[in-house]
């Protein structure tokens, strides 16, 4: 009965129409200067935000495969440690992209990447969020953080925006986007209301719990209109990306820089 019930739900708010002007894409509220020290910008030469990120060593970013698969490095600027991209925030270079071998850009399956940068962040503005291999059940609280859209066909917001979100389950969810994707085990959904949720700009940005990060934005029917959105767990990908990470600081071990995983807030 309960799983009909959201079934229902969902169909009744896509059915709904929405003002564009209202939308509150990814929250009602700023995100605190904290989020701002593990949460990358992915840039492009102009400056424009294409997708977010997440610092999980001195070197290196993960984030949607989606967002760097075919990309140039040259024409690739990470910005870290700010929550508005007008008036503060660090540039740096990546020298190296790694998408997961198994991505698969039509289902999004695997849809994880890592990106290493040129020099060591600077730990007096930017901080390694860590990885949490646990299992994520219906009604956890989670925490979204972006700079996408405010609203559909928008351009990204130079404000990062932060989102209380809870897990949807995930049975449901497959149910809900069926005739979009199939949601794979790699992936989990969050879900509200509508008027809340991910939008364009917002894939590869961090899902964290209890401050460390267990998911990255993937996909889902933009923006906020009524279906979960779809991201991809961290669990399955923490000993592959913890062995990349190892295996480059083999190869570079100048210029290091200690770093602490982000306490909890």
């Amino acid at each position: 009965m309960m799983y009909k019930f959201w079934v229902l739900v969902i169909a009744l708010f896509t059915s709904r129409q929405v003002s564009g002007s209202m939308f509150r894409i990814i929250g009602g509220h700023e995100a605190p200067p904290e989020y701002g020290r593990f949460h990358a910008s992915l840039q492009n030469l102009s400056g424009h935000h294409v997708c977010g990120g997440a610092v999980v060593s001195n070197r290196h970013v993960v984030t949607a495969a989606h967002c760097v698969q075919g990309a140039n490095l040259k024409y690739i600027r990470v910005i870290v440690g700010t929550t508005n991209l007008d008036t503060s925030g660090y540039v740096y270079a990546p020298i190296s992209i790694l998408i997961h071998p198994d991505f698969n850009h039509s289902s999004r399956d695997y849809d994880i990447a890592i990106l290493k940068v040129l020099r060591p962040f600077d730990n007096r503005h930017v901080r390694v969020i860590s990885m949490r291999d646990e299992e994520l059940n219906e009604g956890d609280s989670l925490v979204l953080t972006g700079f996408g859209a405010l609203e559909p066909n928008g351009e990204s917001s130079r404000q990062m925006h932060a989102l209380n979100l809870s897990v949807f389950d995930q049975e449901t969810c497959r149910f809900a986007m069926r005739y979009s994707k199939n949601v794979t085990d790699n992936m989990f959904c969050t879900f509200t209301k509508i008027g809340q949720g991910t939008c364009h700009g917002d894939s590869g940005g961090p899902v964290t719990k209890h401050s460390y990060l267990v998911g990255l934005v993937s996909w889902g029917i933009p923006c906020a209109v009524g279906f979960p959105d779809v991201h991809t767990r961290i669990a399955p990908f923490i000993k592959w990306i913890q062995h990349h990470i190892d295996k480059s600081r083999c190869t570079t071990n100048k210029n290091r820089t200690n770093f602490n995983p982000l306490p909890p807030m």
